[in-house]
């Protein structure tokens, strides 16, 4: 058996998308095709069916031998990136039908086909990598740059707009953590997107980056955009901007120059600072949530709803009952004499308050208040929620305590004391501090 004359006959039917022949060549050398998955680097035949744009001959081989499709050779190229160089749109989507994964395939200087699709200006393969892999965005070159990062460099707009375009539209979970991590992203030399688009002369890219995402200076805050995030050389966006168009870009937005800016403290100095008591109530939120498991989770939730349940119930019908009052009660008739009205607003102003004395209605509202503020708190806490779902669920949350609080004041047999108003005001700083924790660890994650 001539191994090397094998090889040959091979790649010549991989030249030729020759599938009679590539079966030929496996009845002479059942192994062939094993051998060469042994070796690291190699130019296997879909290389070849790739470069060549024969896509029955390369669907063969990946049905054969679908770690072909991984390979890198000699150079570095995976067969999909060697039929995107070649411009075998048809093999780059056939690829991506067989595997969507192989979109994320790293080649040379770490290249995914994103990379180079955003590098050479493929807006329709950039569409269709984006919807079929969607993590691929995620990944970075050797050099650490994005596919915003390429796009802008490569001067290729038009990839541009379609990489901001499914930022703002891609709705998938923690698609707002993601669009984010990835407008800030640094490159090497600490570059973000800001950077690299305001050291190229051509506003167009800072323009759409500002429209998209940043048009109000009061928005800033909410996208958490960093517009003064500094590079290794100490500068801004708007300390690299060539051009005065490009500063008055930045500078309604927002961006300042370098020496406005305040570095952030290391992560040595955060090391070093002592604990303070809001970080060691966030340091304690967190590791719960860490620390905890699914199934004690669900029976802690399903405790603290109990308890807040039962505890509301309670409040609803307090000990001994409410006043009552007959609708048929003869001194509601308020329209007979001024001495009639008297009385009857003057029972008005008992019906529905505690029977309860002032002294043991406050016992009571005090046990009530701490068991269903504990309670509601827990829920909150454990809820696995982070970024605008634990906004949403912090407002109805809210609103219910709300009336909860309300129906206390309504039933208080004597004027409302300051611990109501005071407990009010407690609840809603806890929880919102909770709710800041819980939008904090999600963004570390």
């Amino acid at each position: 058996m001539n191994t090397t004359n094998n090889g040959d006959r091979l790649n010549g039917a991989a030249e030729a998308g020759d599938i009679d022949l590539l079966y030929t060549v496996i009845q002479d050398d059942p192994f062939i095709l094993e051998m060469i998955d042994l070796i690291p680097f190699v130019e296997t035949p879909l290389h070849i069916a790739a470069s060549m744009g024969h896509l029955q001959f390369a669907s063969e081989i990946m049905k054969l031998k679908p770690s072909f499709a991984w390979k890198l050779n000699q150079q570095g190229f995976s067969p999909i990136h060697l039929a995107m160089q070649n411009n075998q749109n048809s093999m780059v989507t056939r690829f991506v039908n067989f595997n969507k994964d192989l979109v994320r395939v790293e080649g040379r200087n770490g290249i995914t086909p994103l990379h180079f699709a955003s590098q050479i200006g493929e807006v329709e393969l950039l569409a269709n990598f984006l919807f079929a892999c969607p993590e691929s965005i995620e990944y970075l070159t050797v050099r650490f740059e994005t596919a915003l990062h390429i796009a802008v460099m490569n001067e290729q707009y038009e990839a541009l707009q379609v990489l901001l375009g499914w930022l703002k539209t891609n709705k998938q979970r923690g698609a707002d953590l993601l669009k984010y991590k990835i407008l800030n992203q640094e490159d090497e030399n600490g570059n973000t997107i800001f950077h690299i688009s305001a050291l190229y002369s051509e506003p167009q890219a800072l323009q759409l980056l500002i429209k998209t995402f940043c048009q109000k200076n009061k928005f800033l805050k909410k996208t958490r955009i960093n517009l003064c995030a500094k590079n290794l050389e100490n500068k801004t966006s708007l300390d690299m901007a060539v051009t005065r168009e490009i500063k008055s870009i930045l500078s309604s937005v927002g961006a300042k120059p370098g020496l406005e800016v305040t570095n952030a403290p290391t992560l040595a100095h955060k090391l070093k600072s002592n604990t303070t008591l809001m970080s060691s109530m966030f340091l304690y939120i967190v590791g719960l949530r860490n620390d905890i498991s699914e199934e004690q989770r669900n029976t802690w939730l399903i405790v603290a709803t109990l308890v807040a349940t039962a505890t509301f119930q309670s409040a609803m019908s307090p000990p001994g009952g409410v006043y009552q009052v007959n609708a048929s009660d003869s001194s509601l008739n308020i329209t007979s004499t001024n001495s009639t009205i008297s009385t009857g607003w003057s029972l008005w102003g008992n019906t529905g308050k505690s029977v309860l004395p002032g002294a043991y209605f406050d016992i009571f509202v005090y046990l009530n208040m701490l068991s269903f503020s504990l309670s509601t708190i827990t829920i909150y806490i454990l809820i696995p929620t982070g970024g605008r779902l634990g906004t949403l669920v912090f407002y109805p949350v809210t609103s219910f305590v709300g009336c909860y609080l309300f129906y206390f004041i309504v039933i208080a047999p004597t004027v409302v004391h300051i611990f109501s108003v005071l407990f009010l005001a407690c609840w809603l700083v806890t929880l919102l501090y909770v709710s800041l924790i819980d939008f904090g660890a999600a963004l570390r994650n």
